[in-house]
């Protein structure tokens, strides 16, 4: 049975019905977040994305400390009608990469309207629908193998479509991500300044089968080791294997191999993976090195605060739209610049004792 369309939605919509016809009225109050969300019967995190959509099409306005508030006729009378669709796997406030709000800034420069939606309730929309409702679609995809088949269907259909983070050349869609091969190798540089030697690349997977911007990261901290001549602390065929480690065999394994540091696929991974070995071997935990990817909220609240390479999620957004909405032929692939965030994560290398 098909799916409704998202509940944020249901309450953008209502509410911009009520505004259009008057029923809300200039400068006049909105329900507060918690009062939508026990009307609607939604999390509080679903009526702010309602909100945030009303605001960036410029129905409404925020007043620090005061709430929302229906902006005036004369602002109104522009509304934009065309509408840009990004696709995400994830809450645009979830703490990750705040891909919506480059989005968000770059279509409204444009005259557009920046609408999410998460893969699930995309999935369910007809292509006729898409084509009549959307100027065209912005796609993060968790997997674009099981993605691909939906994507070339977009494509064949002649909707206007731009990948984010990751590539497929099959599909040959024009994709916008950051430098990974540059952030494996910014990662793996600084392990070695620290005077690490082993080093160990960590991707989380049950098979070793990985989207191309884990195996671009690889790449790069492959290209950082052999420059000075080091060699990779395990395959990453050998990967899959360690997915399945307890935090008891995963301490054993890095005292039996004497790895020091690891250049870890992503924020999320690493913190997990910190706070295991953190549980299960406190003094190991203090003498290990570990660098994530993304530098997401989370990576300078954990303990210890995490090294990560940051890349640009706004700039990747708006460069995005750029080339959506483009009369030229957009690039088949847009790079960004990323950079080190060194915090408490990364240490000088300590050799193992004989008492380890």
């Amino acid at each position: 049975m098909p799916k409704s369309e998202p509940m944020y939605l249901k309450i953008y919509n209502h509410l911009k019905t009520q505004i259009k016809t008057g029923d809300l009225k200039a400068d006049q109050q909105l329900p507060t977040e918690l009062q939508l969300a026990k009307t609607y019967g939604v999390s509080r995190i679903t009526s702010k994305r309602a909100l945030t959509e009303l605001e960036s099409q410029g129905l409404i306005y925020r007043q620090q400390g005061s709430g929302s508030f229906v902006q005036s006729t004369a602002a109104t009378t522009s509304t934009i009608s065309k509408q840009v669709l990004l696709v995400l796997p994830f809450p645009t406030d979830a703490g990750l990469g705040d891909y919506a709000a480059g989005v968000s800034q770059a279509a409204q420069k444009q005259g557009y309207q920046a609408l999410t939606m998460d893969p699930d309730s995309f999935n369910q929309l007809p292509l006729a629908t898409i084509q009549a409702t959307y100027a065209g679609v912005i796609y993060l995809s968790q997997d674009l193998y099981q993605d691909a088949e939906h994507l070339y269907e977009l494509k064949l259909a002649g909707i206007p479509l731009v990948l984010l983070d990751k590539q497929l050349p099959e599909l040959d869609l024009p994709v916008v991500c950051a430098d990974n091969l540059n952030g494996g190798r910014l990662a793996t540089e600084h392990l070695i300044s620290l005077h690490h030697q082993k080093i160990l690349f960590y991707a989380q997977a049950e098979q070793a089968v990985f989207p191309s911007s884990v195996y671009e990261r690889y790449f790069g901290y492959l290209t950082a080791l052999k420059a000075a001549q080091l060699q990779p602390a395990a395959a990453l065929a050998n990967l899959p294997e360690l997915h399945a480690y307890t935090a008891d065999q995963w301490v054993q394994y890095l005292k039996d191999t004497q790895i020091t540091a690891i250049v870890v696929e992503n924020d999320l991974v690493a913190i997990k993976l910190m706070n295991q070995l953190r549980a299960a071997d406190p003094a190991l935990s203090q003498r290990l090195s570990v660098v994530g990817f993304d530098n997401i909220q989370a990576a300078s609240l954990t303990y210890p605060a995490l090294t990560t390479i940051a890349q640009d999620f706004t700039g990747i957004g708006a460069q995005a739209v750029d080339l959506l909405l483009s009369s030229t032929p957009a690039p088949k692939l847009t790079k960004l610049p990323v950079r080190l965030i060194t915090r408490d994560s990364t240490r000088p290398m300590v050799p193992y004792s004989k008492e380890d």
